[in-house]
């Protein structure tokens, strides 16, 4: 804690930016201060100038009026006349009044002047003279005072001259210096972040170093590190949780494998047991003709003297082909089954149901979709609809393997008739398969037990419909299967 408070002050005096700019900011201030000081200076000292020129130019004037006069009465030519004289007061009082002069002792001799121009007790030439004589005394003053003025404006000119040659120096040191401290200290780190971004694509987690950072950026760069290493967390627990999830689809997968076997020999064995009792029915009513002809025999028999010891042979035989029908109908009882009962099904919410379970067990690298209307609904017996589409989504995901493939399913209604097709982008059936049909226990796969096409058949024919193979161009197969449907909109 004490170093961290250490460095605070220092990075804030030597590797912040607040400080250059706040300096450059407040010298540009105070010189823009100073210079609208001088120039309200400057034009305060101008602003009387003209009207000091004005008085001036007045002052001559009567100065001027007054040597003519004098001259005038020096060459015994002329008269200095009392009305003259007030006139000549008149001005002066004007420019009394005025205010515009500079000296302060230039009002007390136009004053004097004004006094001496309305003596009547002097002669005019005395008056003249007098008069001149103060007002040669304040113009020289008024003279001597304006160039003072003239001076003291130059030299505010002048100050403020150097004061912007030194804002044009400094101004652009402090901007170009300015400019390379943002380039070190913010640019430069926020490029780094950059190039660091572009690499989280690539899962690379390099955290940003925090030397030579701005304290402004400071807060940005520890959210990053912060952010940088919550990802590279996550990925660990992703990569950890892909491990396990690997392990228990390859679990499941192996389960559904054996629960395939299963079901393969149980099929099997179902189809035995219907060929069985195919068998049975065919050889019962057989057996039950030769019964009656064996009855009739005996009766026949039963007449003849020497009929008994036939008859014994007789009674034999049909005690035998007896235990043989019975044994044939407990065949027939065990292959009979009471049907699943029909329902309302919603077609693709039970294909979705159905794909969300095979999910798991189909790999990842094959897709499966669905183009089903909501409302589309018929009634199947549910179990062995949803069983018969099992079939075929597994036989469509070992026909592509290991392959990347895309598995849909599609469902239409056309004329009370559902028509509802599994399709793959796999090799496709074999041409013989096309040719020949459907067949128990014939299968194109070496793996195969040729039975799951064959129980989609018959689960297909027993609801009055029937299944069709297709192949798809360029590749690909479909199964279609065509059911008769109750209802088919609820």
């Amino acid at each position: 804690m004490p170093k961290n408070s250490k460095d605070r002050p220092r990075a804030w005096m030597y590797a912040s930016l607040w400080l250059p700019a706040v300096v450059l900011g407040g010298l540009l201030v105070v010189t823009l201060l100073m210079e609208f000081v001088l120039t309200w200076q400057s034009h305060q000292r101008i602003q009387p100038i003209n009207q000091h020129i004005d008085q001036m130019v007045k002052l001559q004037g009567v100065n001027t009026e007054l040597q003519q006069e004098l001259v005038e009465s020096l060459s015994s030519e002329g008269r200095f006349t009392a009305q003259e004289r007030q006139q000549m007061g008149r001005e002066l009082k004007t420019i009394l009044k005025a205010q515009a002069l500079l000296s302060k002792d230039t009002p007390a001799l136009i004053a004097s002047a004004h006094q001496a121009l309305i003596d009547v007790t002097r002669r005019p030439k005395e008056v003249l003279i007098v008069t001149l004589s103060h007002l040669r005394k304040a113009i020289d003053l008024e003279a001597h005072a304006h160039q003072a003025l003239v001076a003291k404006i130059n030299r505010a000119t002048e100050l403020e001259l150097r004061i912007c040659a030194i804002t044009l120096v400094v101004f652009p040191t402090g901007a170009m210096l300015l400019l390379y401290l943002m380039r070190r200290r913010v640019l430069a780190p926020l490029e780094h972040l950059s190039f660091l971004m572009t690499l989280l694509g690539r899962s690379d987690y390099t955290q940003a170093s925090m030397k030579s950072v701005d304290p402004l950026l400071r807060p940005l760069t520890q959210n990053y590190n912060t952010m940088v290493t919550r990802l590279s967390e996550l990925e660990d627990e992703h990569a950890e949780r892909e491990k396990k999830l690997e392990s228990q689809v390859d679990f499941a997968t192996q389960a559904l494998l054996e629960q395939q076997r299963s079901l393969a020999n149980a099929e099997h064995l179902a189809a035995l047991g219907e060929v069985m009792a195919r068998i049975a029915h065919e050889l019962r009513n057989p057996l039950a003709g030769v019964k009656l002809a064996l009855a009739n025999l005996r009766r026949e028999l039963a007449e003849e003297p020497e009929g008994k010891d036939y008859t014994e042979r007789v009674n034999i035989v049909v005690a035998e082909i007896d235990r043989i029908i019975a044994v044939l109908n407990a065949m027939l009882d065990q292959a009979r089954h009471k049907p699943e009962p029909l329902t309302d099904v919603n077609i693709g919410r039970a294909v979705a149901d159905l794909m969300t379970l095979v999910r798991f067990q189909i790999p990842s690298q094959i897709a499966l979709t669905r183009e089903i209307p909501d409302d589309l609904a018929c009634r199947l017996p549910d179990a062995m609809l949803r069983q018969a589409l099992l079939n075929l989504l597994l036989n469509a995901q070992q026909a592509i393997g290991d392959r990347n493939g895309n598995i849909a399913v599609r469902a239409y209604d056309d004329r009370n008739m559902l028509h509802l097709a599994v399709c793959d982008d796999g090799p496709g059936f074999p041409v013989d398969l096309l040719e020949s049909g459907i067949r128990a226990f014939v299968s194109h796969r070496a793996e195969g037990t040729g039975l799951g096409l064959s129980m989609v058949q018959r689960f297909a024919r027993a609801q009055g419909g029937d299944v069709k193979l297709s192949n798809r161009d360029p590749h690909g197969a479909c199964v279609t299967l065509e059911l008769p449907c109750g209802n088919n909109h609820v």
